[in-house]
Parts: C-alpha cells; structure tokens; sequence
C-alpha cells in the first residue's frame, strides 16, 4: 500500500503525471495521496482516478487555461525577450496586472470545475490531503478530504495553490495562501494516516520542505533529471516536455537504469568494463595520464590507481560509481552533444551505437598548453573541464572505433 507525496511547483507539475502514467504501468497500487499546491490539484484528479482526461489536461496545457494574461507578454517575460519595440506594451500589461492587484486566476477555476468531480474522489476510498496557509487566521491548515465541507473542495484546491502573484479574493469569507510556505511535500499527512511506504515526487518548487522523521518509513523519491523550467511557464511545449521527463525518470528510479540524462538498462557486468579498461593500449594509456598531467608510473597502475579515480572526479562520478558508470557518464556526454534521442529506454549495446554512429574526433589540444604541475589543480581543472574531457573522450573513442573496425 502506497502514499504518494505531490511537491508544489506550479507549472512544473505536469512531471508528476508523467510519473503516475509510469506508476500506472508499473502496477503501483496508490491508496492515498496528499499534495500542496499544484501537486493537491494533481492529487485530486489521481484520486479521482481519471488518467486520461489529467493527461489530455497537461498534454494541452497553455496559459489562457490557468491565468487571464496575454500568452505572448508572458512569453516574452520567461524568455526576458524584451525589446525597445515591445517594452511600452509589455509594461501596460504589466501596469494592468498590478491595477488589478495581481494576476486572474478565473480560468484556473474554470479548469477545475469542468475536471474535478467531487462526489468521485470522496467515494474513491482514497486518502486525500492539501496544505493550505489562512491568511485570516494567520495559521496553516492540513487538511484530509473529510475535513473539508461537501461543495468546498475547488476553493480549498484553489486555497492551496494561492500564489503571492494571484488577485487575492476571499474564499468563504477568507482569504489562503499556498500551502508551500507551510509544507511543500506534505509527507506528514500520509504518515500520519498509517503509511510507511511513500513516493514522493519532487518538482523543487518554492517554498518550505518541512523534515519527517524518517523512522520505519520508506520513501523513494522521484526526481527530476532535469530542469522543469519556470513556475508560471505553462506552455505547451513545455508542459510535454516534463510529461515525458516525469515518466523516464520514473521508469530509471523503479527500474533501477543507469544513466545522468538518459535511460539505460545496466549491463550489470563490471569484467566487461574492467576488461575494456585492461584492453586499452600502452601508448593510449600514456597519452591520457599526459592529458591529467599524470607521469612516472607502470602503465597499468597508472590507469587503475590514478586515471580512472581523477576522471570519476571530473564527471562527477560518486565513490559508489563503478566502471560502467564511468563509460556511460562519456557516452552521454557525447550523445548530449550530437542531440541522441533522451526520452528513449536503451540497453548498453544500442545505446553505445547510437553513439559511436554519431561520433566525430575532436580537434582540441588545451592540455598540451596547461604545465603539468596546474594540471593537479583542482580548480584550474574546473575550468577547462569540458576540454579536458573531451580530448580524454577522443583517446578512449578511437580505441572503441578501431575495435569495431576489426
């Protein structure tokens, strides 16, 4: 049984949905949901259990549906695409939305009434909670569904994802926050409901993350590989883009695949990659411990005991890394650069032939212009890392070339 935890973030919460479509396909039984601000809209269309229409919500999300705002105003603003031709008229938008005392949310609740069926999630059988914050009362408010009164829950939806930036208006007599300036990842509402295996889904938005003692509790937490972009960026591009990046990244956290920015079923065979190190040639080996300004040493106890340590280093590379880490982080970084497709599941061997088919050698010489001694300096390192790398990538992609020609 399964609590599932939805962080704040506005727009970035079309990567929790992405997440659930994984959940669903997993077979991941959800029995409660708690959630702040767009991740309490989010909980309530989850626990009405309508993926579909959630989906199509996300997948043709745009900003006339949330806000009452020029979409090409906002454009340029996220984009900071302001012009002397375009900075009179985008300041009169400007203006009117501070004569209105903020932005109007009227099609966000709009949204919410043709989707959210009440009746539905309080007969679902569903654990449901929100955070919100009441201004009146100057007080937080965690509330589970029985708490909120029948007919209320769009406002108190609404109450949740309150942001600073929205016209204020009194819901019920009352005026609300969003519920992130109390709870952002409202943990403590599932905890207290009995669940001990939770998943919580990160968006890293704005706002307080409040610790849970974490004592007989299993949380795996889902995040983001990469950024979600901005909180009011409700683009449809964009919005596709997290769907996509919620369900990969959830698929790599309960299958377990390898990879920073892509998908990669582990070969789960270190000899493999050991041996592919052990294979490397003498004058290969040589040329790279010149590349690091490593010299003086047996060739072999060069690679493993000073190579392969400082280039872990400089991909980042954990101490629980192992080899197959280290070959993939470089392919990646090659299949970043000639745009490889992400949002694809591969294994080892098509994944390393997609790269190979794309790689061209690179030209770069920077380390033959450092002097040995700054070569272990860490920060000077930090600084032509991307070179470095790169001129490193090149040896180890020859080999793998010649290999393959044979």
């Amino acid at each position: 049984m399964y609590g599932l935890v939805l962080e704040g973030g506005g727009a970035k919460g079309a990567f929790q949905i992405g997440a659930w479509k994984a959940l669903k396909e997993l077979g991941v039984d959800i029995k409660g949901i708690s959630g702040t601000s767009v991740g309490a809209l989010n909980g309530a269309i989850i626990a009405q259990d309508e993926f579909e229409r959630c989906y199509d919500i996300w997948y043709n999300m745009s900003p006339s549906r949330v806000i009452n705002i020029d979409e090409k105003v906002l454009e340029k603003l996220l984009k900071f695409d302001i012009t002397p031709d375009n900075l009179h008229y985008i300041l009169g938008e400007l203006k009117n939305i501070l004569n209105e005392k903020g932005l109007d949310i009227t099609p966000l609740r709009k949204l919410l009434k043709e989707f959210i069926k009440e009746d539905i999630i309080r007969a679902s059988k569903k654990d449901f909670g929100i955070v919100t914050v009441s201004l009146t009362e100057l007080r937080p408010l965690e509330l589970y569904i029985e708490d909120i009164p029948n007919g209320k829950l769009i406002d108190y939806l609404i109450a949740s994802a309150y942001l600073p930036i929205f016209k204020m208006e009194k819901l019920g007599g009352k005026l609300y926050l969003d519920g992130g300036f109390y709870d952002n990842l409202p943990i403590r509402l599932l905890v207290s409901k009995g669940y001990r295996d939770l998943i919580a889904v990160r968006l890293y938005g704005i706002g307080r993350t409040r610790r849970v003692r974490k004592r007989d509790i299993n949380i795996t937490y889902i995040t983001p590989s990469d950024d979600l972009g901005m909180t009011l960026d409700f683009t449809t591009e964009r919005a596709r883009k997290n769907l996509k990046l919620g369900y990969f990244d959830t698929l790599k956290t309960f299958n377990k695949l390898k990879g920073n920015k892509y998908y990669i079923e582990p070969k789960n065979d270190e000899d493999y990659f050991i041996n592919y190190f052990m294979n490397l040639e003498e004058s290969k080996v040589l040329k790279l411990g010149k590349i690091l300004g490593i010299e003086h040493m047996p060739y072999r106890r060069m690679l493993f005991e000073a190579i392969i340590p400082r280039l872990g280093e400089l991909l980042n590379i954990g101490r629980d890394g192992g080899y197959e880490d280290i070959i993939l982080a470089i392919y990646e970084r090659i299949a970043e650069r000639y745009r490889i497709e992400k949002f694809r599941l591969y294994n080892f061997e098509n994944f390393e032939d997609e790269v190979l088919s794309k790689y061209r050698p690179y030209r770069g010489n920077v380390s033959k212009m450092i002097p040995r001694l700054f070569k272990q300096s860490d920060l000077l390192m930090k600084t032509v890392k991307d070179d470095i790398l790169d001129e490193i990538t090149d040896v180890l992609f020859n080999n793998l070339v010649a290999k393959e020609s044979l």
